[in-house]
């Protein structure tokens, strides 16, 4: 074997590496979503039961699909932008690809997976 085989090899590690970092990232993120929407529809499901009117009522189920469509936007957002990353990280000169790692950056009051900033 040659060096720029063992070389491809290492790279190809690494980046399979990066890959699974990310894809766990991005599971942990939707399971933390999937735990937001549970507690929002518990909580809205209650205070909908106890609603005095129709109009309370429906008050409630609009203020309950306006959290809820930004939870689904934010994991779509998410999923863009991991993929994205991932899509950079295929295509990066193996030199640079090796410093990549996952970790999160805040987007408003939430975290969205992206690569680490290359640390030299």
């Amino acid at each position: 074997m040659d060096a720029g085989s063992d070389a491809r090899r290492a790279d190809m590690a690494g980046f399979k590496t990066r890959l699974y970092d990310r894809m766990r990232g991005m599971h942990r993120a939707w399971i933390e979503n999937a735990r937001e929407i549970r507690d929002l529809e518990l909580n809205y499901g209650s205070r909908l039961m106890t609603a005095k009117s129709p109009l309370q009522a429906a008050s409630l189920c609009n203020e309950w699909m306006a959290k809820r469509m930004a939870i689904v936007a934010h994991e779509q957002e998410m999923f863009a932008n991991s993929w994205l990353w991932l899509l950079a990280d295929m295509s990066e000169p193996s030199s640079s690809a090796s410093v990549q790692s996952f970790s999160t950056w805040p987007v408003g009051d939430r975290l969205i997976p992206s690569p680490a900033p290359p640390t030299e």
